[in-house]
């Protein structure tokens, strides 16, 4: 039985098939991609008929739009015209910036190989002042996410804390050890439960039964 103790957030949906078999799971947050030049991109009609669904169903998931870098404008409209519950921020947004958005906010945290652990905690501690959560991930000079790169868990699982999602690299097979090993409050996963570039339903059961075991 899921008990759902790890908030699980499963991001780049854009097959309404695919969601509504998701939507009969417990998870927490469903991320739709308004990317233009990710492979995960949802066009707006598509991302309008599952926020319409998803809504119908009184369902608790919470919707989230995924924007990186975007003018201040575009955001909130796509937020106000798909409903989301979140906009999440995946570039180099100030706070300035954040604090135009007209929804809750999650911010992307990247990083590198060479980041300080207390570099790190500085940017959530500055983010989350004006932000719902944050998520660490794995920096990718061609991605801001799904790329299937881990980050070292280990060295920064003090920051593991409320509000926090991990992801980058996570997958039905290793996220059972990490959940045990590092106690995440949240994991998001993208690219690990897919086959072949598309969402498989096996997988997302799969990770979500292993999340929270």
């Amino acid at each position: 039985m899921i008990n759902n103790l790890t908030k699980i957030k499963i991001c780049g949906i854009k097959d309404k098939n695919i969601f509504e078999k998701i939507n009969e799971f417990e998870i927490d947050f469903l991320g739709l991609n308004f990317i233009e030049n990710s492979k995960r991109f949802i066009q707006q009609d598509v991302a309008s008929d599952i926020s319409k669904l998803l809504k119908s169903t009184n369902s608790k998931i919470n919707l989230v739009g995924l924007f990186q870098d975007h003018e201040i404008n575009h955001v909130n409209k796509i937020s106000e015209l798909i409903a989301l519950d979140f906009v999440q921020l995946c570039g180099n947004e100030s706070l300035e910036y954040i604090d135009s958005i007209n929804t809750n906010v999650i911010k992307v945290i990247h990083i590198k190989p060479s980041d300080d652990i207390r570099e790190i905690e500085t940017k959530i501690d500055k983010y989350l002042s004006n932000c719902e959560y944050v998520i660490l991930d794995t920096f990718s000079k061609k991605s801001s996410g799904g790329t299937g790169k881990i980050f070292n868990w280990k060295k920064y699982s003090d920051l593991f804390s409320k509000n926090v999602f991990v992801a980058g690299g996570l997958n039905p097979i290793n996220i059972s050890e990490v959940v045990r090993l590092h106690n995440p409050w949240g994991v998001d996963v993208s690219s690990g439960v897919e086959t072949d570039g598309k969402k498989d339903i096996d997988k997302i059961k799969n990770f979500i039964n292993n999340c929270n075991f």
